[in-house]
């Protein structure tokens, strides 16, 4: 174990699981934490690269520093290539069969063996690795010196497999000997078994696999997954850092008993996010350049003047594009002043329906489909966009209004409880069912200028907004929580 702080200082031990993931808002944020906690006087920092679906049996002991890297190769490809290292009769199987079937059954057979952090990833052999795959994603270049600040272990099991586990009687539940840290702070609810001498952190977005399952993919493992791991959780007394306080009244209602270790500390905004000037052929460049091929590729240049109406999330039915969708086309009825709708946004669980939709309006040149768009170019196109619109029926936080209002631009939003607690009096809100209600502001924001009037007032009182989950802001809490959580550990 590594020593970064004083001896009286806690250790701290967090699961890079979501690090894996692309550019949702739980894998962002998580880089974002680590690089921050990078500049906490922790005693020790280390990351778990738990990957994803993976599984890199234990080996004997290397007996030479060939051996020790060999090693370490062999699990960073059975981590890259989210394969087991099965037998060719096994690999021949079809995938469902392999997936629903033999990988749940190859880690039940390691139920019983803790995972243990004697899994070393070298971090400057293995640097390209751990920077490309884990931080890449959201971090600049410049914070790469984060791999040099911190050790990082592998895990026998992917993290999915772990979670099959939690389907099971709590005895199968996979054990982490985290011996040696004081805190494991997991972004979402985890399928670890920790020691006393470490308590757990949950960094919790939403409930939405409990409350709203209707919208998620395999609603019944998924469902029943989260919900033992969050019970077990709760009941190894692990701490709850909610993201928004709907989410912790969410909380409460399952667990009221555990109010006093349920709190909330809002979603950490990226100080990359801010206003910039940007020409119309760069926007038009970028609209080229990131156009997702899902949808048939890019589209003719929206001319000069054009409005641009953007939303930024995952294609998923709680996401509500379909009644974005509906009622862009109804602005556009609406108002006579032109207009596209910019779309960035992966598919996501149940998406057939908005990705076929979708494909429409980009056939027709109403639309643009954009995906893997880096932060700096998600600013540009943020800062170019005459407004944001944010349409969810459910969320737990919704990172696209807060990211356009640091960028200066105006953010229409559903009227849902969340929103309000986020975005305050710095959006306009709408019906999520009416898909009336929501065409209406947009056509509205669309006839007002941009730089002055109403809409330069919002545009200001969203930077003003944003600044309340800026770094500076919420760091020191985080800071002065974990310290405190950890020296109770000591």
């Amino acid at each position: 174990m590594d020593s970064r702080g004083p001896d009286t200082a806690p250790s701290l031990l967090v699961d890079l699981r979501n690090c894996y993931e692309g550019f949702a808002g739980i894998p962002q944020e998580l880089r974002l934490l680590f690089a921050h906690f990078t500049e906490m006087p922790f005693r020790s920092l280390a990351g778990l690269a738990s990957g994803i679906h993976h599984r890199a049996p234990r080996e004997k002991a290397a007996r030479s520093a060939y051996e020790n890297v060999m090693q370490q190769t062999r699990m960073v490809i059975a981590q890259d290539s989210r394969r087991h290292p099965l037998p060719l009769p096994l690999r021949l199987l079809p995938g469902r069969i392999r997936n629903r079937v033999l990988y749940p059954f190859s880690a039940l057979v390691t139920a019983h063996r803790a995972e243990t952090l004697d899994r070393p990833i070298d971090r400057e052999i293995f640097e390209d690795y751990l920077w490309t795959k884990l931080f890449d994603k959201t971090l600049p270049p410049d914070r790469r010196n984060i791999i040099g600040k911190a050790q990082f272990f592998a895990t026998e099991l992917g993290h999915e497999n772990a979670r099959h586990l939690a389907m099971l009687p709590k005895p199968f539940a996979k054990k982490l000997d985290s011996t040696g840290y004081d805190l494991f702070f997991a972004a979402s609810v985890s399928p670890y078994a920790l020691p006393a001498s470490t308590h757990m952190v949950v960094r919790y977005y939403d409930a939405l696999p409990l409350t709203s399952p209707h919208t998620i993919g395999d609603p019944w493992p998924h469902a029943t997954s989260h919900g033992r791991m969050m019970a077990r959780n709760m009941a190894a007394g692990a701490t709850f850092v909610c993201d928004s306080e709907p989410v912790r009244q969410d909380v409460l209602k399952l667990f009221p008993e555990a109010e006093h270790r349920v709190l909330t500390i809002p979603a950490l905004l990226s100080s990359d996010y801010r206003p910039e000037p940007i020409s119309w052929p760069m926007v038009q460049e970028i609209l080229s350049r990131r156009a997702s091929p899902k949808t048939g590729g890019g589209v003719s240049a929206p001319a000069e003047g054009t409005r641009l109406v953007m939303a930024v999330s995952t294609l998923e039915p709680r996401k509500n594009y379909m009644k974005l969708f509906e009622a862009f086309e109804m602005a556009q009825q609406m108002s006579q002043v032109p207009m596209r709708l910019v779309i960035v946004a992966n598919p996501g669980w149940r998406s057939d329906a908005e990705m076929a939709a979708l494909k429409q309006l980009v056939k027709r040149g109403a639309a643009h489909h954009l995906s893997a768009v880096p932060l700096p170019e998600l600013r540009r196109l943020y800062s170019a966009a005459h407004c944001v619109v944010s349409p969810s029926r459910a969320e737990g936080f919704d990172y696209s209004g807060v990211e356009s209002m640091a960028c200066g631009t105006p953010v229409i939003a559903s009227d849902i409880p969340v929103h309000r607690w986020v975005y305050g009096e710095a959006a306009e809100y709408f019906d999520p069912y009416s898909a009336e209600a929501m065409a209406e502001l947009i056509a509205q924001f669309a006839e007002l200028p941009a730089q002055e009037g109403y809409l330069a007032q919002l545009a200001a009182t969203g930077l003003r907004q944003a600044q309340l989950y800026s770094p500076a802001t919420l760091m020191p809490r985080w800071e002065e929580l974990l310290m405190k959580l950890g020296r109770a550990k000591r």
